[in-house]
């Protein structure tokens, strides 16, 4: 049996490097830890200048806005639970909304980590997160609780 793995959906549009990967970065070493893959939307996405733009300009292969939906698409699909990230202080992720709307489409478990009252209290995105917790810590917790055992 493979190791499960988590799709960790959160803001790129607008962060730069560090505010992209290095929660995502923290929450990979932390999973590996426990034998669950942690699966970055950037995998084959360099960031071109201080932030991570709309990717159209740089890469025809990996930076269309086809490319980058197609692979995102593919890796909810292809990963047993998502976490969807909505950190205090950043502009709403209308593409984390989708990965977590693409998530729960597929039947996948979703864990929600915001503070945000109009998202948690939205009753699409409500209907859509099996979990909403308000730290990665907590998120952390219920994805060893579920995934662990299979690891």
């Amino acid at each position: 049996m493979s190791k499960p793995r988590v799709y960790l959906a959160g803001p790129i549009l607008g962060c730069t490097e560090g505010e992209a990967n290095d929660w995502r970065d923290e929450l990979s070493f932390a999973l590996d830890d426990i034998g669950v893959i942690g699966v970055s939307p950037l995998r084959c996405e360099p960031i071109h200048g201080e932030r991570y733009g709309h990717g159209t300009e740089t890469d025809p292969r990996f930076g269309t806005a086809r490319a980058i939906s197609s692979k995102n698409r593919l890796d909810v699909n292809m990963c047993d639970m998502t976490l969807c990230y909505f950190p205090d202080g950043t502009p709403l992720s209308k593409g984390t909304l989708i990965e977590l709307a693409w998530a729960n489409a597929y039947g996948k478990p979703t864990i929600l980590v915001t503070t945000e009252p109009s998202l948690i209290e939205h009753p699409v995105v409500q209907a859509c997160a099996s979990w909403i917790v308000p730290t990665l810590d907590d998120a952390f917790e219920i994805i060893a609780g579920v995934l662990q055992v299979y690891a």
